[in-house]
């Protein structure tokens, strides 16, 4: 009789547990509640394809323009500082979550708002 009492008391014991280490995970994991693992590295590697790209884009365009009209670096060097301009106001908004203002991004956060409900 007293096996089957301490045997109760340990499983109750064992689903509290499970219970507990069910809510650290959800506050305490690698997806923190969001259902998305990883996501602070996806941000991070949007971020950098961003500037990265912004720059090129920049280069590209002060580069053939200097091609065109023979003002060699200094077109060049506009454009690769307004490129850079560009990619640190895109990270800016990424990062502080301002790129969903408008466009794609506004409908989609419209999608998950009706999901919710």
């Amino acid at each position: 009789m007293n096996e089957d009492k301490d045997r109760a008391s340990l499983q109750e014991l064992d689903r509290k547990l499970v219970a507990v280490a069910g809510k650290r995970e959800e506050k305490h994991g690698p997806t923190r509640g969001t259902g998305k693992p990883s996501q602070g590295m996806a941000l991070g590697m949007r971020i950098s394809a961003e500037m990265i790209a912004a720059v090129l884009v920049g280069l590209l365009i002060g580069w053939a323009l200097d091609k065109a009209l023979g003002t060699m670096p200094w077109l060049l060097v506009l454009f690769v500082l307004l490129g850079a301009g560009a990619g640190g106001l895109n990270a800016y908004r990424a990062a502080k979550g301002f790129d969903s203002a408008v466009g794609l991004g506004r409908a989609m956060g419209k999608r998950k708002q009706g999901d919710k409900e």
